[in-house]
């Protein structure tokens, strides 16, 4: 496996991860954001004030 800084081009994946770990882990507060909006908080917020890190997609 390996590990690489993410870039605004993985806003996509990130937000999708975010939502399917909080609705799976708290699936009382599932539904309250629209995947736009979960998509625009990555990219306004997390990318703009974090370094974040995720799996790298790519097979060697």
């Amino acid at each position: 496996m390996s590990i690489r800084r993410l870039t605004p081009a993985d806003t996509d994946a990130a937000a999708g991860v975010h939502r399917a770990a909080f609705d799976e882990t708290l699936p009382w507060l599932a539904g309250p954001r629209t995947p736009d909006e979960d998509r625009w908080f990555y990219r306004e917020r997390m990318f703009a004030t974090c370094t974040l890190w995720g799996r790298s997609t790519a097979r060697r």
